[in-house]
């Protein structure tokens, strides 16, 4: 910045003082015009200041907390305990006989929902507060005592009156923005309600009213505020349903004290928990098409598990209802598979919804399908659905398809009796007494064509690392009933009809030989079943049975045979594994495996 050279004034004569005087004051103008000029080019280059300087040193920039005053504290409590005491003055009158204890009972709860509603027309936030919380102190006791102790109302009446204090409270808390109070009434129902279960034994008025309590606040809290108010009458609903399901099939009989109850209403009360959730879950996300939260998928599992389960044992102990209970989940799970279309396309936002969809089809399919139809019926339908999912898997290249197929095709080998009859062949002392009925033919048959349809694939990229566990887990299914087959066709074929422990040990053993083999080749010429993992386990477990079932029960012949096909595994199956390594490591790339994105 350039400065103004000043001099002092010279003295000179009279006549001449008025011209210097002007001169001087015209060079100082001329210098004060160019310090401004400068001045505002240098404020214009920095950065507008976001509190002018005169409110940053002001000392009232800082606004003073808003924090209640001790006084008007002291005030509201001295309130409440005046509120308090006209309650208990009521009380007084009720039990000098003054009043009956009807219209005592009417009087004080009169004066408890005439505090909830002056709450809703207080000023203040915080006069609101206690006015509702002196309203909350009252009301539910008063509720409590009167059903409980003196038997003044009945169990629906006190389930209704709960329901509608809590209505009343929940209003002026959501008008009045109070989170404390809403969840002080949600709390003080719930207890109340469960402690008059307890008491006057009735279930079903205050498991209604938990029902009624629980959907309201789902529906209320929604896409709104306070979203864990929905917790509370969700569990205290699953409670009740769980405790009635349970006195309902109660061993020896429905207790004395419960004769109320009866199996017909307890099935409605366990559907109407299953109908009432997963109906809105399945309204909310088609209407709002947004993600699933944590408490749909964990509610949905408990009201399946406690609901559906409940009242699926209250009707297979009264041996009515199962079929119809059947039929209707079996109708709901394919409606959940209709609206899993609605959310097929493979998007970030969809994915969850997508899924919880397809599962929740799956469960209720598996759950009402062996009640709605004969296990004979049941199995193969399952296996086509199974193969359907895998080819489609395959197809569309999705992970969550192999995996519905897998499930699938498990029900179907559980339903047939499969798995037990593989275990039996294997395991038995004597085998499997029966040959394989025809529904479990069928099964292994569908296990084995899905496995072939993961082998014969031919895709670009590689197989992710996230299917490898189920493609290996339908390999070893296969090979396990191929394996109990063979040992059933085997062992049947080479005995004479008598029992003979030794040659079935010695079958057994020639057939877990000859599969190590097979996984060995089926891993170097396929490697995306990657069944070769399951070759070293299947020789240690061959060993094994060998030590303690071929050397306890065999005989020379039969222990020179199977010393024959262990010997001949060991000599190839590691070969047949050397052989797959490398190739394996000679090629990068493998065209064998599909490309499949989760």
């Amino acid at each position: 910045m350039s400065t103004a050279e000043v001099f002092p004034p010279q003295r000179t004569p009279a006549d001449a003082l008025p011209g210097a005087l002007e001169a001087r004051l015209a060079a100082l103008a001329e210098t004060v015009a160019r310090l401004e000029t400068r001045v505002s080019l240098l404020e214009s280059a920095l950065p507008e200041p976001k509190v002018s300087p005169e409110a940053a040193l002001s000392p009232a920039t800082v606004p003073p907390a808003d924090l209640p005053n001790p006084v008007r504290i002291l005030g509201l409590l001295g309130r409440t305990c005046l509120i308090l005491g006209g309650a208990t003055f009521i009380r007084s009158l009720v039990d000098t006989g003054t009043l009956p204890h009807g219209w005592g009972v009417a009087l004080g709860l009169a004066y408890a929902l005439t505090w909830a509603l002056l709450a809703d027309r207080a000023r203040h936030p915080l006069d609101a507060s206690f006015h509702a919380l002196a309203s909350i102190l009252i009301v539910y006791p008063l509720i409590v005592e009167s059903t409980a102790r003196f038997g003044i109302l009945t169990p629906p009446l006190a389930a209704a009156l709960l329901l509608a204090a809590t209505g009343l409270h929940g209003a002026v808390a959501w008008r009045r923005d109070l989170q404390p109070i809403i969840w002080l009434a949600t709390f003080a129902s719930l207890g109340s309600g469960l402690a008059l279960m307890s008491s006057r034994r009735s279930v079903e008025p205050f498991l209604a009213g938990f029902l009624v309590l629980g959907i309201a606040a789902l529906w209320l809290t929604r896409g709104r505020r306070w979203p864990g108010l929905r917790w509370p009458p969700a569990l205290a609903a699953d409670l009740g349903v769980f405790v009635l399901t349970s006195l309902a099939v109660w061993p020896g009989g429905i207790p004395e004290a419960y004769r109320g109850i009866t199996p017909g209403r307890t099935m409605l009360f366990g559907t109407a928990l299953v109908l009432l959730y997963l109906g809105s879950f399945a309204l909310r996300l088609l209407r709002q098409r947004g993600p699933v939260t944590t408490f749909e998928i964990v509610q949905t599992g408990l009201v399946l598990l406690l609901g559906y389960g409940g009242a699926l044992r209250v009707a297979l102990a009264s041996g009515s209802g199962a079929g119809l209970l059947g039929a209707g989940c079996s109708l709901a799970g394919l409606g959940s598979y209709a609206a899993a279309r609605s959310f097929r396309e493979d998007r970030d936002e969809n994915r969850s919804s997508f899924r919880f969809f397809l599962f929740l089809g799956l469960g209720l399919l598996l759950m009402g399908g062996p009640l709605a139809l004969p296990l004979a019926l049941f199995s193969p339908l399952c296996g086509l659905l199974g193969l359907g999912a895998m080819r489609a898997g395959l197809r569309v290249q999705r992970p969550v398809f192999l995996l519905q197929g897998s499930l699938y095709l498990l029900a179907s080998a559980l339903a047939s009796g499969l798995v037990t009859w593989s275990f039996r062949a294997f395991l038995a002392p004597q085998g499997a007494a029966t040959f394989l009925p025809l529904s479990g033919l069928l099964s292994l048959v569908f296990l084995s064509v899905a496995v072939a349809l993961a082998s014969l694939r031919r895709s670009s990229g590689p197989i992710p690392a996230n299917v490898h566990p189920l493609i290996l887990f339908l390999g070893a299914g296969a090979a396990a009933g191929i394996g109990a087959l063979a040992i059933q066709v085997g062992y049947a074929a080479a005995s004479s009809g008598s029992a003979d422990p030794g040659l079935l040990a010695a079958v057994r053993t020639g057939v877990l030989s000859a599969l190590a083999i097979l996984l060995a080749w089926c891993g170097r010429r396929s490697p995306v079943l990657d069944l070769r993992w399951l070759v070293y386990p299947l020789l240690i477990v061959t060993a094994l049975k060998f030590l303690f079932e071929d050397v306890a029960v065999g005989r020379p012949l039969t222990l020179f045979l199977g010393f024959i096909c262990y010997g001949v595994t060991l000599m190839l199956a590691p070969r047949l594994l050397k052989g797959s390594a490398l190739r394996d490591q000679g090629q990068a790339h493998n065209p064998l495996k599909p490309e499949v994105h989760p």
